[in-house]
């Protein structure tokens, strides 16, 4: 069954998914993943398909061949791929190059038998250049950080300055489609920011990255009836840091932390250390999905894992501000030798029972 069939007739979950990275450039300076052993993808895959319950995945990351190595093997067990190749910090004419190359690895896999889902993009707007004035990501983030000040990122209440440039972006997003479209004959969709006014006419599937930031229960659900235009909706996003307080800042959680020592601890705001909490992790994403299930096509919890940010005690626990499922530890505990580096958080397992649920409840 393709990915992209909407089965108006039960409102079950249908694409019970998970985002898992194979190394994006976040800042300039390197992958988030490295190495990158295809005997772990290995074993993490199988931890998605068969103890999370998941039935797709969203490969995520800048190198093609990690993204098809990848890509294989979540075929293998039987998982749908949204294949999501994303070059930060390029240009227009950078990453539609580039997605011309992702596009025919794509294709590939498409006619070999991968039910496969092609990823143009991800938010843009701020991880790339020519929409959000500024060169770099830290200057288009403070730009959208003074226009949204006051008001909060909504979809409901986006400043007049931001929803201005939806219409670059539009422009953009239509270029990029075009040259994948010339590659891949598969179903495209984009993995917006909720503050993106993106021209769904151009997609086959409506993606949106949608955490809660403290709104009410209401207006979290509420806010899905944007994104309703006749076509399949993906929630490409969603997930919770570790510590106490994370739940309400929603997508927003790690800019707690502000950058890392040479020694490996962190710069805190404020300087002072969160408090970790799996628990509040774990509830925040039993809460969304079980707010989301029954509304959309497809929900990807964001990440599985995420070693740039390890674990370790006290201001060494960077860890607790990233998303991921699974704990992954430092060089220097022995655990980090062993296969897997990483062990489960409670929100891994909390997720596992809600996708066991699901997967149970549809026919």
């Amino acid at each position: 069954m393709t990915a992209i069939l909407h089965d108006q007739s039960h409102n079950r979950l249908k694409y019970r998914g998970v985002v898992y990275d194979v190394g994006l450039n976040f800042s300039g300076t390197g992958f988030s993943v490295e190495p990158f052993d295809p005997a772990l993808v290995q074993h993490d895959l199988e931890a998605i398909a068969n103890d999370l319950h998941a039935n797709a995945v969203r490969i995520e990351g800048e190198d093609v061949h990690r993204l098809v190595v990848a890509a294989q093997a979540a075929h293998a067990l039987g998982l749908t791929v949204y294949f999501n190749p994303w070059k930060m910090h390029a240009t227009a004419d950078e990453t539609c190059s580039y997605l011309c190359e992702a596009a025919k690895a794509a294709e590939e896999l498409r006619v070999t038998g991968v039910d496969v889902v092609l990823v143009v993009g991800c938010e843009y707007t701020i991880f790339s250049k020519g929409v959000f004035p500024g060169e770099s990501f830290n200057d288009r983030i403070a730009w959208f950080g003074s226009q949204v000040a006051e008001s909060g990122i909504s979809a409901a209440n986006i400043p007049d300055s931001v929803r201005a440039k939806s219409a670059k972006l539009n422009e953009i997003l239509r270029r990029m489609t075009a040259t994948a479209r010339a590659e891949f004959g598969g179903p495209v969709t984009y993995s917006s920011g909720s503050w993106e006014l993106v021209d769904w006419s151009i997609f086959d599937i409506v993606g949106t990255d949608y955490y809660r930031r403290g709104e009410s229960a209401e207006e979290y659900v509420g806010g899905l009836e944007a994104y309703r235009v006749g076509k399949p909706l993906a929630v490409m996003e969603v997930g919770c840091c570790a510590y106490e307080g994370a739940a309400a800042r929603g997508d927003g959680g790690f800019v707690l932390l502000q950058g890392t020592m040479e020694d490996g601890t962190g710069k805190f705001v404020d300087d002072v250390v969160p408090t970790r909490s799996e628990t509040e992790q774990a509830d925040y994403i039993e809460t969304q999905l079980t707010l989301l299930c029954d509304k959309v096509d497809a929900i990807f919890v964001f990440v599985f894992s995420f070693p740039a940010m390890r674990k370790g005690e006290g201001l060494k626990d960077l860890d607790m501000m990233g998303f991921s499922l699974v704990k992954t530890f430092p060089d220097d505990d022995p655990r980090s030798k062993a296969m897997p580096p990483w062990a489960p958080k409670e929100s891994f397992h909390r997720l596992a029972d809600f996708y066991a649920r699901e997967k149970e409840a549809t026919p």
